[in-house]
């Protein structure tokens, strides 16, 4: 007796006409399939958009003032910054009870400001260095900054303030 061609199919042949005769399982399958497809073309738009699209750098340019007071000396100072560089490197000075000292490890990156300074500490003619790590968040026309200072002869507490874009005359 011959055989039909549904008996003589491959397993997958069979497989296949199962999946087709359900419409559950069908149905689930070309669920799938679209999920995979959406996701794939979403992931390969984004990875296509990272290509095009580049982060603008935030205008901190120039000159900065913040009115700091120093909770363990009780002394308050109007500091000055001086911010330069392109891209994610930020480049100039930051005052630090009134002393100009040099930016290190400055970045800039999704509205964030992040860079070092030290200075010297003396005492009973012993010198220490002191790491001053100030971090900041970026709005507009001031900077919300975060200063954490370790090093030297003791621990200093965290201090928060606010510095200021200053705008030059005739702008």
């Amino acid at each position: 007796m011959p055989k039909t061609m549904k008996e003589t199919g491959t397993k997958f042949d069979k497989i296949k006409s199962r999946i087709q005769n359900n419409p559950i399982l069908a149905s689930l399958m070309v669920i799938g399939m679209i999920i995979i497809a959406l996701s794939t073309f979403t992931d390969a738009a984004k990875k296509l958009l990272d290509l095009v699209k580049t982060e603008s750098r935030p205008d901190i340019n120039g000159q900065w003032t913040a009115k700091i007071t120093y909770p363990w000396s009780n002394v308050s100072k109007t500091e000055t910054f001086y911010f330069e560089g392109e891209g994610v490197n930020v480049n100039g000075n930051a005052s630090y009870l009134g002393s100009k000292q040099l930016i290190m490890e400055g970045k800039v990156k999704e509205g964030q400001i992040e860079f070092k300074t030290k200075s010297t500490e003396i005492q009973d003619y012993d010198r220490k260095t002191a790491t001053h790590h100030y971090r900041g968040k970026i709005m507009d026309d001031e900077i919300r900054f975060v200063l954490e200072t370790y090093g030297g002869f003791s621990s200093k507490p965290t201090i928060q303030f606010i510095a200021f874009k200053v705008v030059e005359k005739g702008n």
